[in-house]
């Protein structure tokens, strides 16, 4: 942090407490920005970024002092200047300001440019009774707040930040408005966001005026975040404040199998060996709690031998046959079959305690249990050093269940002096960072994997993949999917995913064929592919569809390259890999404010999944800014700004890609990602009039710190077409630990109306000359270089060996 400049103040008011009070005594520089004091109290303004200024207010004579809360993940390290002018009392940044006004008190926070985007003048915080209220002069679409799967747009609404499981959910169901995983930040596409640091109970109404309410012991702050104008931008800044998902497992990208559950050891061996039989890829299985027993074993976290005579060689021969395993773990330990390790916890007072400091029991589904207090240091250690040994026998990760917590009563408190309507938010936090901290501790060469379905701020830095929890197998479950996805999405949760298929099973209508292949559609474009429920998860339940089935969950894995480079964004920007239609737009069009039923994958795909039963088409509209071309019909556009009612059989996910894009995919058979080979990759590419680019991202896929270490490779692909003439050039920057010195690309240039007269590729050295490649009568009968022109599809296919030094094809 750097300080330029700070003027002498003379008199100001604030507001504090919803009043305005004037006699400020002055202004006092600190460490990392300015405080403001007043007779009544102070008000204290820390630049974080050049977009993210801090406020923190505080009343006369309060002893308390603001510390950032777990979420947090930055210190302050923004240049600024203050300036005392007769308006008020003005900090600057490169990016934003805040100033104090002289007269009324109210704060205005502004962009680089002087607009206005928030003020407030109400600010309360006593203990226990907590409030900020800021209006918006341009108040825009309001998004954001955690896993809300109501509506994608919050204008209006009141919303509770308090965890909350809800068991069976459809479409409509009141309760979704509130969810396992709150976190007390909106954002809105007029230009700002606030981040309430907080995770106690709270309130947000998003009225006119947006106010935030809270009884935390401990002061609230509001960070104030100048978006850019995005909500791309907004994510960016966000989760720069409150920290980014580290790169996944490669192998998270694939299929991932799961049930509730698997019983025994005879039972998951057969379903994998199912699977691969029928030429399924598969990378994962997710086991439930039968692994330790049955439901009243819970807490045990010891395999059952008898269960699971030999889980070692089961857990050798699935890695060998590339499946990787990840077993569940809950916050309670059972009285019944786990009596041995609760007695031990609370002999030793890790489990959750009431007021006088007695044991404090809770009742579950599975009946009377202790629960642990992760809050405690020692509980923490005593769960690492029982999860340590499990993992190095070969488990991939950890699934974290029932974590909001599920079942946690007002009467508990914590060790760490918080009651349980306190702590309840951020348990699923600190229980995420313990297991998340061993892994990187005691197995650094491996990539961490947490499924957690309860938290709060911050908690995707923990490599958390999030599912939005047990809900109901039905097109009613179906359709919040989308909104539950994208508002965890601009939320920071990157990796918000759904018990593919339908969790909870309706006794009368136990299996829905379409309803599963249309949910495995738009699982294959969602952050991870996992089927889970009740009954019936895996797809060769349902053999009318399979072939169906089979081939979307192929797709998945060609579309390896391109969904790992999402993964690579996502850790550089903070970009979800799912994305609403508006995260680039400036407020230039309204009617992308509330799609909820359709959404961008990265930025160059846009997916419209089919949410009913019988449906065979439907309505999709396309963003302006480019024209839209059907992926199974590159011949075939869509005008940006309009609305298309598209033809949707039940073997097609309308799916559409940008004119221009390059989309990287992998086109050999996988049986899972281990044989993923990036040497050989087809780039398709839907030309266009306009110029455009695409970065490719890849690395050694299993070091977990490739990023911080530069060893990583980018490749760039940027194309055009102009009259009969088609254009890409192709450039590289990086390297990485075994990185391959030769690659064949094949790009697949679409919507070509005729075979080229000649292709060309050459180097970027003056001297270099064209090398003219030859054609053949079939792409597979090109081994190196040369191009393939077919008439059917309307596509030519060039093939070059490429060496990182930079090239551009030419196809005439």
């Amino acid at each position: 942090m750097k300080r330029l400049a700070i003027a002498a103040l003379g008199v100001a008011a604030i507001a504090l407490g919803g009043a305005a009070l004037a006699g400020v005594r002055g202004i006092a520089d600190t460490k990392n920005g300015v405080t403001v004091r007043t007779d009544a109290g102070t008000l204290q303004i820390t630049p974080y970024t050049a977009s993210v200024i801090r406020v923190v207010a505080l009343p006369e004579g309060s002893s308390e002092t603001y510390e950032p809360s777990q979420g947090i993940a930055i210190r302050p390290e923004a240049r600024y200047r203050v300036e005392s002018t007769p308006a008020g009392v003005e900090l600057f940044t490169d990016s934003a300001s805040v100033m104090v006004d002289r007269k009324t008190g109210c704060l205005t926070f502004r962009d680089q440019k002087g607009r206005i985007l928030l003020q407030g003048a109400d600010w309360l915080n006593n203990p226990g009774e907590r409030r900020i209220s800021l209006t918006a002069p341009r108040q825009g679409n309001i998004y954001g707040a955690g896993e809300r799967g109501h509506s994608l747009r919050l204008n209006g609404d009141s919303l509770t930040f308090y965890n909350r499981q809800n068991y069976g959910y459809t479409e409509g169901d009141p309760r979704i408005s509130q969810m396992g995983i709150s976190v007390p930040y909106i954002v809105s596409d007029a230009g700002y966001g606030i981040l309430f640091d907080d995770y106690a109970r709270g309130l947000v109404v998003l009225g006119d005026t947006i106010t935030y309410s809270s009884d935390a012991v401990r002061p609230i702050a509001a960070y104030l975040i100048n978006t850019g104008g995005t909500l791309a931008g907004a994510t960016d800044r966000f989760t720069a404040l409150t920290g980014r998902q580290p790169l996944p497992p490669l192998w998270t990208l694939g299929y991932i199998t799961s049930k509730y559950g698997y019983h025994n050891q005879k039972e998951a061996e057969g379903v994998i060996d199912t699977l691969k039989s029928r030429g399924y890829p598969v990378d994962g299985m997710i086991l439930d709690l039968y692994w330790y027993g049955q439901e009243t074993d819970m807490g045990r976290l010891a395999w059952d031998t008898a269960r699971w005579p030999d889980h070692a060689a089961m857990l050798r021969n699935f890695r060998e046959k590339g499946v990787n395993v990840v077993p569940i773990s809950q916050p309670y330990i059972n009285k019944k079959g786990a009596i041995d390790v609760y007695n031990e916890l609370v002999e030793k007072g890790l489990t959750v305690r009431d007021a006088e400091g007695r044991n404090h029991d809770v009742t579950i589904w599975v009946g009377e249990s202790g629960m642990f207090d992760v809050s405690n240091p020692a509980t923490r250690t005593w769960l690492w050093n029982r999860l340590k040994p499990l993992t190095a026998e070969g488990l991939a990760g950890w699934w974290g269940d029932l974590g909001e917590p599920e079942v946690h009563p007002l009467s508990i408190m914590h060790a760490n002096g918080l009651s349980a309507e306190q702590y309840h938010n951020i348990y699923g936090n600190e229980w995420s960072k313990l297991i998340f901290d061993g892994l990187r501790s005691d197995f650094p060469q491996q990539r961490p994997l947490l499924m957690m379905r309860g938290g709060t701020t911050g908690l995707q830095r923990y490599a958390v993949f999030p599912w939005t929890t047990d809900v109901s197998r039905s097109w009613g479950g179906l359709q919040p999917q989308v909104k539950l996805m994208l508002s965890s999405g601009l939320s920071g949760l990157g990796y918000m995913g759904s018990d593919v298929g339908g969790f909870a099973v309706d006794p009368k209508n136990p299996t829905d064929p379409e309803l599963y292949v249309r949910w495995l559609q738009m699982g294959t474009f969602s952050p991870m592919l996992r089927t889970h429920a009740q009954h019936k998860p895996e797809p060769y339940n349902y053999p009318q569809y399979e072939d169906i089935s089979k081939r979307y969950i192929k797709m998945r894995y060609q579309w390896l390259p391109y969904n790992y480079t999402l993964a690579y964004e996502n850790v550089t920007t903070g970009a979800p890999l799912a994305r609403p239609l508006n995260f680039r737009d400036t407020l230039s069009d309204s009617r992308l404010a509330n799609i909820a039923d359709e959404y961008l994958w990265g930025d160059e795909v846009l997916v419209a999944p089919v949410f009913n039963p019988g449906q065979r088409g439907r309505k999709v509209f396309f963003p302006k800014g480019s024209q839209w071309v059907d992926w199974y019909n590159p011949s075939v556009y869509h005008k940006g700004g309009s609305t298309a009612t598209v033809k949707a059989p039940l073997d097609r996910l309308p799916l559409f890609v940008r004119a221009g894009s390059f989309i990287p995919q992998y086109m050999e058979p996988l049986e899972n990602v281990q044989q993923y080979d990036p040497r050989f990759l087809t780039v398709k590419y839907f030309p266009s009039t306009a110029e455009t680019s695409y970065t490719l991202f890849d690395d050694n896929h299993q070091s977990p710190t490739s990023l911080q270490d530069a060893q990583y490779r980018l490749d760039t692909f940027t194309g055009r077409r102009q009259n009969a003439e088609t254009q890409i050039r192709v450039s590289s920057t990086g390297t990485f630990e075994g990185m391959a010195d030769v690659r064949v690309f094949t790009f697949d240039i679409t919507d070509t109306p005729r075979p080229p007269r000649i292709v060309t590729v050459v180097g970027s050295d003056p001297d270099d000359v064209p090398l003219r490649l030859d054609s053949f009568s079939s792409l597979k009968a090109i081994r190196q270089q040369g191009w393939h022109y077919n008439a059917a599809t309307r596509t030519l296919s060039v093939r070059i060996t490429y060496t990182d030094r930079p090239v551009t094809i030419t196809a005439l």
